[in-house]
């Protein structure tokens, strides 16, 4: 009886130090990000980025940053504990690229005027500060081809982001529903969807930011549809 208490209280021992190096690994990009805050979260989406940072310098700065940490954690984690990591990271650059546009939303009390000053120019920024992002992750497929289930996932909400935005700015002629419900299913609260929605037209046409209040209520059978309310939901979303 002793030795097989032994057993399953070691056994049980092992768990939670193996759950416990799991999460650790999960959660380093809290470390990996409070740098690259400092270094870019004030410049993201500024006059400097639209205007004169041509070639993407902050996205490769923060691309560069988790290369140089990636560096360190190969020597000190097993393989499978860095696959974890990487993963929390693809998943925190996409989160930190959305934080830092929707404070930027939050800061523009224009009610008529864009916040850039060339809604085009300012795309073409996203568009490659997007691809220099993926571009990195892209990379380490081939050495962990599970992250790229992981990357699709992720950055899915940026590209249906800049494509809402392509439409508030008349850039595109795209239907904003089909991208709206997009959203809704990765954010799943219609409260959340029609404030993050209404954030990225009061970016780029503020106008109109009403009207496309207005739509995402008009859409809320269809989103609930969806995704059924349901409170523990809307705690998974960004």
């Amino acid at each position: 009886d002793a030795i097989a208490t032994l057993e399953a209280s070691s056994n049980e021992l092992l768990s939670i130090y193996s759950a416990d190096a799991v999460y650790a690994a999960q959660s380093v990009h809290v470390y990996i990000f409070e740098p690259i805050r400092g270094a870019i979260g004030e410049e993201l989406f500024g006059e400097d980025w639209e205007q004169n940072l041509t070639h993407n310098e902050l996205a490769t700065t923060l691309t560069k940053t988790l290369e140089d940490f990636l560096g360190d954690l190969e020597r000190f984690v097993d393989e499978f504990m860095l696959k974890k990591a990487v993963d929390s990271l693809v998943s925190a650059s996409v989160v930190f690229y959305v934080r830092c546009l929707l404070e930027c939303a939050e800061k523009h009390r224009n009610n008529k005027d864009s916040y850039f000053t060339s809604n085009r120019k300012a795309l073409e920024r996203m568009s490659g500060d997007i691809k220099v992002m993926r571009r990195y992750f892209d990379g380490l497929v081939e050495d962990m081809p599970a992250l790229r289930k992981v990357i699709e996932k992720e950055f899915e909400i940026l590209t249906t982001m800049h494509e809402l935005m392509s439409i508030a700015a008349a850039v595109t002629n795209s239907d904003a529903s089909d991208f709206i419900l997009v959203m809704h299913k990765r954010i799943q609260d219609i409260d959340l969807t029609k404030h993050a929605v209404g954030d990225l037209w009061h970016l780029v046409n503020p106008t109109q930011e009403r009207a496309v209040w207005e739509l995402v209520e008009s859409m809320e059978d269809t989103l609930l549809a969806v995704c059924p309310p349901d409170a523990s939901l809307a705690k998974q979303a960004l």
